[in-house]
């Protein structure tokens, strides 16, 4: 199905209206066991905003998924979460999904070359971006932020950011313990407390472990754990409340894992030939301190500096079988040990009315990469080294305007500096800085006390960087032939996106029906492009500037109270994207084609029956369009159909549950890949895809006191 913007601009009156007298396409919220519940959603509090604002009443389109949401799906990563949300996904290749989409913009690797994300994400306010989310340990809500927020979030949210936000402290005891048992030989278990050691301290402490063979086989090994997990994680907090107008924070995250990688198959399914399976591990460190002080007349401080260490070690068998599998079968392994240092300070005043913003921001971070690429015949390791240095430093500020009682005009800005200082093993040293800026201009029409109609138009950026491993191979002799096309790349420009959006959010009195509808049409300048050049088993990738893209849709989210006992959620998105002006290693004019890991439909359904005052039964649905996996060639996955089923029994304190996420073992494609690398078959050109969870069928118990 392809939009075109005529049928935009007709069809949003159309779908607003029939939003709010029929269910069209109803989406998940935060009310799960009565009527009297049932407005909590819209009444949460968004933190990745400048002000305190309900969904309802911020500009722009957003998603916000609670504690409550996350356990209707049973959900454990936050691969499970994304499923519910329109015009997101995420892209695997390692053990877990790893790189983020929004309205079909975002990376799908990293492997030499540093780079900057399109959709970032941020936990408790530090960047976790590109390392994933290692766990929805004590979730209090992740909101999705879709289209450009760089007056809020800067360079790492070109397309939209997550924010992921954990529960704060409490001035009372509370201990809650959480166990579960899947198939897979899979395990989970979590201990949160929380308590005050005086009327202004208090403190919370959450830790989990998680396990899990993994969905693979290796029939070469006669394993069932190469692809396993294995994770643990701590988080705690510490709130001071030192006086009346001065709040401080302390937060401190620890996430150990431990994971196996081995989720390609030459036979493309689940049973893999591997003899050196790969590794994914991270050890990663953060913290960070809060300060809010009230005290001043004209406008209220906040500030926070933020620290994270990860250090990551990723490998793989890129052979994908053993050495003796065929006669003229290659054998290599590649690893990537990744350090990554960073550190922030974000301080802004916020005006006592509300009226203005403003702020700046400063980091550092120094990424120091060691590569290991191994020929297990010839019994040889290639070591590539290489250290990047970015610094950012930005202005920002955003002024709102009551024109009229019910009209309000808001205009933001954001202007940043980058500076890039770049060095290899190949004593090859690029520096890189520009000046970039973004900003949002949004206007609210309050048409109702519950119906706000908003235009908005908001631009966001990217920055560049270097085409590390091009420049390398340029000085490989075994690369002579195409060293000066590799040499024509050594960077790679800033990307700007510019977007136009319209949205309706508006519910019934008594909140029994909610709806948001937005629509959108966004457009890339230099667009950023990930190619490859193959020869023979050996792949270069680098980054190169198309002319541009576009991408444009709708999303909506609705929620219907049928009764006290019955509350029906969906989530639907459309999309159309396409790449314009880029020529692929091939030569192929890739102009008109969508862009990658941009499916032109989404939706969930979801249905939620308190069968009594202790069981609740819970059934979702989860459709994903097909998409390309690439911008440089034409491999596609296939649609992806979700069933999700849950039943919970709550007594007293305790709660037990029985689900299953993808009941009816549904294969859909996570990352996929388009070469030859089977000898067996002359290395004929393949779809090679890592498969997403299959049926997975659990209990869960939880206890609180």
């Amino acid at each position: 199905m392809r939009l075109k913007p005529a049928f935009l601009a007709l069809s949003v009156p159309a779908l607003a209206l029939s939003v709010n007298g029929a269910l069209v396409f109803p989406v998940f919220a935060d009310t799960t066991e009565a009527a009297a519940k049932s407005a909590d959603i819209e009444r949460i509090s968004i933190k990745g905003d400048f002000r305190k604002s309900s969904v309802q009443q911020i500009s722009g389109s957003l998603a916000v998924v609670s504690e409550l949401d996350a356990k209707r799906q049973s959900s454990q990563h936050l691969d499970d979460l994304l499923q519910q949300i329109g015009n997101v996904n995420f892209a695997a290749g390692a053990s877990r999904g790893r790189h983020l989409q929004v309205r079909g913009i975002g990376e799908r690797s990293e492997f030499v070359d540093t780079i900057n994300p399109s959709v970032g994400l941020l936990v408790d306010g530090i960047d976790y971006s590109l390392l994933g989310l290692p766990s929805l340990l004590d979730l209090q809500q992740l909101e999705v932020f879709r289209g450009p927020e760089a007056t809020r979030f800067g360079a790492n949210a070109m397309a939209g950011m997550l924010n992921f936000v954990s529960q704060d402290p409490q001035f009372e005891r509370e201990t809650k313990l959480a166990a579960t048992l899947a198939n897979y030989h899979s395990s989970q278990l979590s201990l949160i407390h929380n308590d005050k050691i005086s009327d202004t301290v208090a403190y919370r402490v959450a830790a989990e472990h998680q396990s899990s063979d993994g969905f693979i086989q290796n029939q070469y090994l006669h394993r069932k754990d190469t692809n396993n997990i294995d994770e643990t994680h701590l988080h705690g907090k510490v709130r001071v409340v030192a006086a009346d107008t001065l709040t401080l924070d302390v937060l401190l995250n620890w996430h150990d894992v431990d994971n196996g990688y081995d989720a390609f198959s030459l036979d493309r399914n689940r049973v893999t030939l591997s003899d050196q399976p790969g590794q994914d591990k991270q050890d990663i460190k953060a913290g960070a301190f809060k300060a809010s002080y009230t005290g001043w007349t004209v406008a209220d401080s906040h500030t926070q500096l933020s620290l994270l260490d990860a250090k990551s070690d990723y490998g793989f068998d890129e052979d994908w079988s053993f050495q003796i599998i065929h006669p003229w079968a290659y054998s290599t392994t590649d690893q990537y040990l990744r350090d990554r240092k960073s550190q922030s300070i974000d301080q802004r005043w916020l005006a006592k009315d509300g009226s203005w913003v403003s702020g700046f921001y400063a980091s550092s971070q120094q990424t120091d990469l060691t590569r290991n690429y191994a020929d297990n015949f010839a019994k040889t390791v290639s070591r590539f080294q290489s250290e990047l240095k970015r610094t950012n430093l930005a202005w920002y500020g955003e002024y709102r305007q009551q024109i009229a009682p019910d009209l309000t005009l808001t205009a933001g800005a954001r202007a940043e500096r980058y500076n890039d200082d770049y060095q290899d093993s190949n004593l090859i040293v690029q520096q890189g800085d520009d000046w970039m800026w973004g900003g949002k201009l949004s206007l609210d029409y309050q048409l109702a006390p519950q119906a706000l109609i908003y235009g908005l138009a908001s631009r966001g950026y990217k920055v560049g960087g270097v085409n590390g491993e091009a420049l390398a191979k340029a000085v490989d002799p075994e690369f002579a032939d195409i060293a000066a096309q590799l040499q024509q790349r050594p960077t790679f420009g800033p990307e700007a996106l510019w977007n136009t959006e319209f949205g309706v959010k508006a519910s019934t009195a008594e909140q029994q029906l909610v709806s948001r509808v937005a629509a959108f049409y966004m457009w890339r300048d230099d667009m950023q492009v990930n190619s490859w050049i193959n020869r023979g088993t050996k792949f270069i990738g680098f980054l190169a500037n198309a002319g541009s893209g576009r991408n444009y849709g709708l999303e909506m989210e609705n929620r219907l109270q049928i009764n006290p006992a019955l509350v029906l959620f969906a989530n639907a998105s459309l999309l159309h994207s396409e790449i314009r002006d880029f020529v692929n290693d091939k030569g192929v004019d890739m102009t008109g084609r969508e862009q990658a890991h941009a499916p032109q439909q989404q939706f969930s359904l979801a249905l939620e029956w308190l069968a009594t005052d202790a069981v609740t039964v819970h059934g979702g649905v989860q459709h994903k369009a097909a998409y390309y996996y690439s911008d440089s060639h034409q491999a596609r996955s296939d649609n992806m159909n979700l069933l999700n089923l849950k039943v919970s029994y709550q007594l007293d304190e305790l709660e037990l549950a029985i689900w299953s996420r993808n009941a009816l073992n549904e294969e859909y494609g996570v990352r996929g890949f388009y070469f030859g690398n089977d000898p067996r078959d002359e290395y004929e050109d393949h779809v090679y895809e890592q498969f997403g969870e299959p049926r997975r069928i659990g209990v869960s118990a939880s206890y609180q006191f």
